[in-house]
């Protein structure tokens, strides 16, 4: 997250920015005022208002990062003891512009508060030296209506006086390309070589590990990097939100977060549930007997088993040599009852189609289709309450298949194959992060973890470590159980006789969101870890916010 002066046009901001900006003309006539007769006396008082109105703004600005880190976890649900005197010291003071400031704060919400006295980020501010002179010091933050006041204070010599700032969140063109909670990944920086014997045509090959991330990243937790001369702007290009880094370094470039990752999820999970709740509910399609009912926008299908085996649900999405990439898609829904697959096809509409499942779900066989390219036509929203969500296929948007195809060099059928040449990395990273087609999917599941495979049936005969998924994925915790993403055959994948080790990779085009992403055994074994998401609005999915700081008033 970060913080800026940006201002936003959205109704409830007027009157506090007209004050705001009627004050800074104020104190220039009234700075103009006092330049023309001063006595000792005055110049003594007007440097300790001074001094303390410059304090009290500092203090809303660290306020404001405390903030920035919290935003999104804390409850804003106390009263503030201080806030009848606060109304009281500004009403009193410049006439009709008071009267409107006490008009704009009684519209505050007075069991919205959240007093920073106490929370140890900021009190490791309050106890910072240039703060120690004065005798009583502090701030509160109101929430009201999904906008932030932002009241601090600051007492010396008997004189109090206050600072107001006005902040708010606003949402970014793009998404986050990682949401984790914690992580055992090691981040490098891509490192590559030119081959010998590729003559005069040879290009920049990937050598060994190394990771890129072309989108905003957020780990909860710790991250740790291969060394501290890494250049973390090379790995994460649209930034890095962490709690820390390991190895420890002073000079690391990222934003510092001290939000909890459990309170984070659940804040996640609390937006998605939100979202379906919002949605209309159709007939609930069981099997056997499923019948796929007519849905509209913002419409969502339950489905659920008519028995009680817990077999798992599969979805086969057509292979890119079954469909053309602008063909109407669709993907058939299975399930198994008494050894007899009963399957609905579930077609593409003109809107997004929203289904949501109780128990497992497969995506793809892992005996036929480790190696195909399923092709995703159309829109999809799929969430899994209660159940693991199994990817056994490789996942491809059907309108950004041929780029992909351009840079695996494969013939556009399976992928069994790293992507090493460097510039072709690049290329098609950025050309997802611009793409603005509108093949969706998501895939959600509450409760239960995100599970990849890379191998092709149970024992690993015809293993390859290449994976590349198209979607936003997303694990949220519930209870007590899922929230992770992992990979449990990767330590069976063959090592690649050419480089000495599995060269595993992993292509995710669009996000990931997790509480816990991976095991060290496991996360060893890919190499190249590549996500990019859409930064343009004009794709599917939650965007990003940030809280910006829009104005601010001393007194």
């Amino acid at each position: 997250m970060s913080i800026d002066m940006t201002r936003m046009r959205n109704k409830g901001f007027i009157l506090p920015i007209a004050l705001i900006l009627m004050a800074f003309a104020t104190t220039i006539l009234v700075a103009a005022g006092i330049m023309m007769q001063r006595t000792s006396d005055r110049l003594n008082n007007y440097s300790l208002l001074s001094n303390l109105r410059v304090t009290t703004s500092n203090l809303v600005e660290g306020a404001t990062m405390v903030l920035a880190s919290k935003w999104r976890t804390e409850e804003f649900d106390s009263q503030w003891n201080g806030y009848e005197e606060f109304v009281g010291f500004v009403s009193s003071r410049g006439g009709y512009e008071g009267d409107l400031w006490s008009e704009a704060l009684n519209t505050l919400n007075p069991t919205g508060w959240w007093i920073l006295n106490g929370d140890s980020e900021f009190d490791e501010i309050l106890n910072d030296d240039a703060f120690a002179e004065y005798e009583s010091k502090g701030a509160a933050i109101n929430s009201t209506g999904g906008k932030y006041s932002i009241v601090s204070w600051a007492e010396k010599d008997g004189v109090k006086r206050y600072s107001y700032g006005y902040a708010a969140t606003e949402s970014l063109s793009g998404k986050a390309a990682l949401i984790f909670g914690e992580t055992d990944r090691v981040f490098y920086e891509v490192t590559t070589y030119i081959p010998n014997k590729g003559g005069p045509n040879a290009t920049e090959t990937i050598q060994g590990f190394g990771d890129l991330i072309n989108g905003a990243a957020t780990v909860v937790g710790t991250v740790t990097v291969s060394a501290t001369d890494i250049n973390l702007e090379q790995v994460f290009q649209f930034g890095l939100e962490a709690n820390n880094i390991l190895p420890e370094y002073d000079s690391y470039n990222y934003t510092k977060t001290a939000s909890d990752a459990d309170l984070v999820f659940m804040s996640l999970l609390e937006e998605h549930e939100a979202w379906l709740d919002s949605l209309t509910r159709t007939a609930t399609v069981t099997f056997p007997n499923s019948v796929l009912p007519i849905t509209q926008s913002n419409y969502l299908i339950p489905v659920i088993p008519n028995d009680s085996s817990g077999n798992d649900f599969t979805i086969s999405f057509p292979t890119v040599n079954e469909i053309s990439p602008n063909a109407s898609g669709y993907f058939d829904l299975s399930y198994k009852i008494d050894n007899t697959s009963h399957t609905i096809r579930i077609p593409e509409a003109d809107h997004q189609v929203n289904i949501i499942l109780y128990g497992d779900l497969k995506i793809g066989e892992k005996t036929s289709d480790a190696l195909k390219l399923s092709s995703v036509n159309g829109k999809y929203s799929i969430t899994v309450v209660g159940g693991d969500i199994q990817l056994n296929t490789h996942l491809v948007y059907g309108d950004f298949h041929e780029e992909l195809d351009e840079a695996t060099q494969q013939g556009g059928v399976v992928m069994n194959r790293p992507i090493m040449t460097w510039s072709k990395v690049k290329e098609i990273l950025d050309d997802f992060a611009s793409r603005t087609d509108d093949d969706y999917l998501s895939l959600t599941t509450i409760g239960g973890d995100m599970i990849v495979t890379y191998l092709v049936g149970n024992n690993g005969k015809a293993t390859h470590g290449v994976r590349a998924l198209s979607g936003d994925f997303a694990a949220f915790p519930s209870d007590g159980s899922g929230g992770g993403f992992f990979f449990p055959d990767l330590g069976d994948v063959l090592v690649n006789k050419n480089t000495g080790h599995k060269a595993g990779q992993l292509f995710t085009f669009g996000s990931i969101t997790a509480r816990n992403f991976g095991t060290a055994d496991q996360l060893n074994d890919i190499d190249n870890f590549f996500v990019s998401s859409p930064q343009s609005t004009l794709v599917g999915g939650t965007d990003i916010k940030r809280l910006v700081l829009l104005g601010l008033r001393a007194w």
